[in-house]
């Protein structure tokens, strides 16, 4: 064979071989890897569900994901009879059928997810759903009738939290385990309608747990209540020992899984009112009377005159009274809540006092326990307690703004001698184990007022539940407690029902503060919600 031929020959030999190892190199070698490439570039991987550690009680009882579902997943695009998808995804989910279906128009290039409410149906036709309906069963964050929303908060589209625990312990709470459903596209990024979507699941590291200061069975109770009178406000449950929140509750209450709704409502259901600011109204008498007798500017024998009204210069202030009570002693003023009475205390000891003695108690500034969350309170300035402002501020009116929370905490002080605890919300992050990993927060505490002055207070406390104006809040005789009127809208006679107080009274070891928007007089509304919890939870707790 001639020199030319064989090297031509051998050429052609060497260039098939390195067509067939390049080949090699591609399909086997790199094979994985170019496969991901190109994967990549036509799935798409939705979450359906990230997998975050629980919020627990104080007892390790999980406020979270105890609930599970049957879920519809829904590829739009996947679709072919719409009218007949939306008639079945609207049984199973009891949506709107019309609304359904536009959705699944205007969502050709999305996932849906709905959960389904028809048990009985699903486990009928759940084998013969159209191409386009998948399904899953997994655990609900979020339960329907789910406790403390208010304090836990809620997750945004791609699973990160968007308000309360969710939100400030992101970190701490989420992983890297979700639950995702993978679709594949075209070069166009449009769905392909012939390939079944697939369930995937990524990632093996899981959140951590966090532990709060709540107690799941008052909180129910708390949370019950409210519901059953259909009040908008809010209520605090301490522990007069530690600080510790045992129940917050606010109301209106919002859908952890559909936030949307809420969004946009005029009742402003986001909002936690337990630690929003309100004018405290006669429940602030407290501070007025604590700084009185600190100052030794009032005795149980004082007596004051109370014709229904009093004018400071130039401004009328009228009683809850309206023909007065007449000839009043300290106490009793206390108990009666009356005003023409403690202005009188106010004017005596000036508006100063009273402020500085507000400080103390923690007035002055927003409750830091453990959550961030906008807290409009205010107490006012010197300038506002000179002249016919010593008025406002020695009834609790005025710029004055104050939380549940922060009447809850100032209760607690009184019913724990004089000293008090900061309150706390969030104690720690733990395992699934319940072995601690981080403390969050500690009890911190200070002397407020001498345990004399705090015994006296609470004995008047206990007068305002017997005699006075907070006969309605007793259970049994263990209730001591204080009633506040906080006018809102004086033109259409709008008050704000408040009522705070301690129980049992010779052994305080739960203290509660309740405010109803709109709620009227103090030993009304407020007083009988109040009431109804104390018996509640007194029947959860038989040792008292």
């Amino acid at each position: 064979m001639p020199v030319r031929l064989r090297l031509l020959q051998g050429t052609m030999l060497l260039c098939f071989a390195l067509i067939i190892s390049r080949l090699f190199y591609i399909q086997v070698y790199k094979g994985e890897k170019y496969k991901e490439m190109a994967e990549s570039q036509m799935v798409e991987e939705v979450v359906l569900k990230p997998q975050r550690g629980a919020v627990l009680d104080r007892n390790g009882i999980p406020f979270t994901d105890t609930d599970s579902a049957d879920m519809l997943i829904v590829v739009p695009a996947q679709i072919r009879d719409r009218e007949l998808a939306a008639g079945i995804i609207s049984k199973l989910s009891n949506q709107d059928q019309d609304k359904l279906e536009a959705r699944l128009v205007d969502g050709r290039d999305s996932v849906l997810t709905f959960i389904v409410e028809d048990a009985e149906l699903f486990r009928l036709i759940k084998d013969s759903l159209p191409h386009g309906i998948y399904t899953y069963h997994d655990t609900l964050r979020y339960a329907e009738d789910g406790l403390a929303r208010h304090v836990i908060g809620y997750l945004g589209g791609d699973g990160s939290g968007m308000m309360g625990i969710e939100k400030d312990y992101e970190q701490d709470l989420k992983s890297s385990s979700r639950t995702m459903v993978r679709i594949y596209r075209d070069r166009s990024k449009r769905i392909l309608p012939g390939l079944d979507a697939e369930f995937v699941n990524k990632g093996d590291e899981t959140g951590f747990n966090l532990k709060t200061t709540l107690d799941y069975g008052i909180q129910k109770v708390v949370e019950q209540t409210m519901d059953i009178y259909a009040v908008t406000g809010a209520a605090v449950v301490l522990d007069a020992d530690t600080g510790d929140i045992l129940a917050m509750a606010s109301r209106p209450q919002f859908d952890q899984n559909n936030i949307n709704m809420s969004l946009n409502r005029d009742d402003a259901p986001l909002i936690n009112r337990a630690l929003n600011g309100y004018p405290p109204g006669s429940v602030f008498k407290t501070i007025v009377a604590a700084a009185a007798m600190e100052e030794n500017k009032v005795s149980d024998t004082d007596i004051f005159n109370c014709s229904g009204s009093i004018n400071v210069n130039g401004v009328t202030y009228r009683c809850f009274e309206k023909e007065g009570h007449g000839n009043i002693d300290f106490k009793s003023a206390y108990a009666e809540s009356c005003n023409v009475a403690f202005i009188q205390i106010g004017m005596r000891i000036g508006g100063e006092k009273i402020l500085d003695m507000a400080k103390r108690f923690g007035l002055d500034e927003p409750e830091s326990i453990g959550i961030s969350v906008s807290q409009n309170i205010n107490l006012p300035g010197k300038n506002e307690t000179v002249g016919a402002g010593i008025g406002n501020i020695s009834i609790g009116q005025g710029s004055l703004l104050v939380s549940p929370l922060q009447i809850a905490d100032m209760t607690a002080t009184i019913a724990n001698k004089g000293y008090r605890y900061k309150p706390r919300l969030v104690d720690s992050i733990v395992d699934d184990n319940g072995k601690v990993l981080r403390e969050v927060t500690q009890s911190e505490g200070y002397r407020v007022i001498d345990s004399d002055i705090a015994k006296s207070l609470s004995e008047m406390m206990k007068l305002a539940v017997s005699s006075g104006t907070g006969k309605k809040a007793d259970v049994e005789g263990m209730v001591a407690g204080k009633t506040g009127t906080a006018e809102f809208n004086k033109e259409k006679d709008i008050s704000h029902s408040w009522f705070t107080g301690f129980f049992p009274y010779n052994n305080p070891h739960y203290v509660m503060a309740v405010m109803v928007e709109g709620g009227g007089v103090g030993g009304g509304k407020a007083a009988e919600i109040f009431h109804d919890i104390v018996d509640a939870i007194l029947k959860i707790n038989k040792n008292y």
